[in-house]
């Protein structure tokens, strides 16, 4: 393909690679630039360790480099996706969100499961780039990028197959692209705040990665260090508050968990928002179970019984999940804020 071509994806590119026809709507969201060249094995392996992926991962996804003549559809897919890793880069997270990458189907084969992962690969470039005029250090950046090893590796324990298709990719675009950045215990989100009128300011997003305990003190340290690191190193976004949506943050844990928890002090530190129910009752379940209990989940629909008896019973959050749904509940995912006040 040659920059002279239309510099737009395919109208059906959705189904030539088997995806649903709702997923064109993603696609099309896509920018298209001009067409990319993908670094040479060496220096591909050299990125991929930089980014802490293994070596067996390494070795499967050299073997599953696209290519424009023998892949074209796929190349398609691989230009739109570096091309809004591109746009993106260094900008806050939009005021009205990102919505991940469509999963791929499972009979892919390996070209598709390591699509992705090749398109992230060609940003770290980019990213290193970025993050080197701001004054941060490469081994922050080496913390930003090392998810995708982490990503490969779940991504084979949970589904049997290498790459990382299968998984619905939020947070790897925002770390590739300079706005998703782990400091200690958290990992956080630059992100614009609006209202009707426009851009407000500037927000953290705080995220929970399921990483261990949620030890408070570890908590409340990483959250002080990355505000001070933000201050300095992103003067042109001033925090005015720090954000936080997840299934942890639900109040019906308190029917479950003993007071003094972990996850229910993190709780505590935070006001919530009015809960506005949405239209998918079950999406807060399936998250809970992918990221609270790390199980694989169904992309849609309500889980069954077959999803249930699945889950070992091992620990309080175990039984408490299966029973509340069990008894006809449902887990929400909610949002929590914390206002930094200025003048």
């Amino acid at each position: 393909m040659t920059t002279s071509e239309s510099a737009r994806l395919p109208h059906d590119l959705a189904a030539r690679l088997g995806m649903p026809d709702s997923d064109q709507n993603r696609l099309a969201l896509m920018p298209i630039g001009p067409d990319i060249q993908l670094p040479a094995d060496g220096e591909a392996k050299k990125l991929l360790e930089f980014c802490s992926v293994s070596e067996p991962d390494q070795a499967a996804m050299l073997q599953a480099r696209p290519d424009p003549v023998q892949h074209p559809d796929w190349w398609w897919l691989l230009r739109g996706t570096v091309a809004e890793l591109r746009t993106r880069m260094d900008r806050p997270l939009p005021a009205n969100g990102y919505t991940s990458w469509p999963t791929v189907p499972e009979d892919s084969g390996p070209v598709g499961m390591f699509l992705y992962a090749w398109a992230l690969l060609a940003a770290v470039p980019d990213l290193i780039g970025v993050h080197r005029r701001r004054g941060i250090s490469e081994a922050t950046t080496r913390d930003a990028v090392n998810d995708l090893g982490g990503v490969m590796s779940s991504h084979y324990e949970v589904t049997g197959l290498r790459g990382v298709g299968l998984f619905p990719l939020w947070g790897p675009p925002q770390s590739f692209c300079g706005i998703d950045l782990g400091i200690g215990r958290h990992s956080f989100t630059r992100t614009e705040m609006a209202f009707s009128d426009g851009l407000a300011g500037f927000a953290l997003q705080v995220h929970i990665p399921p990483i261990g305990p949620l030890v408070e003190e570890e908590s409340v340290a990483s959250i002080d260090h990355a505000l001070t690191f933000f201050a300095r190193h992103y003067p042109d976004e001033p925090v005015s508050a720090l954000v936080c949506k997840s299934w942890m943050l639900d109040p019906q844990l308190r029917d479950y968990l003993k007071p003094d928890s972990n996850l229910l002090r993190f709780q505590h530190r935070w006001q919530l928002i009015p809960h506005l129910p949405m239209d998918d009752v079950s999406e807060g379940d399936r998250e809970m179970m992918r990221l609270g209990l790390q199980v694989r989940t169904p992309e849609s629909g309500d889980l069954s019984e077959e999803h249930l008896v699945r889950i070992p019973q091992d620990t309080t959050l175990q039984r408490a999940f299966v029973d509340h749904i069990r008894s006809g509940g449902h887990w929400h995912k909610r949002t929590g804020i914390q206002w930094l006040l200025g003048e």
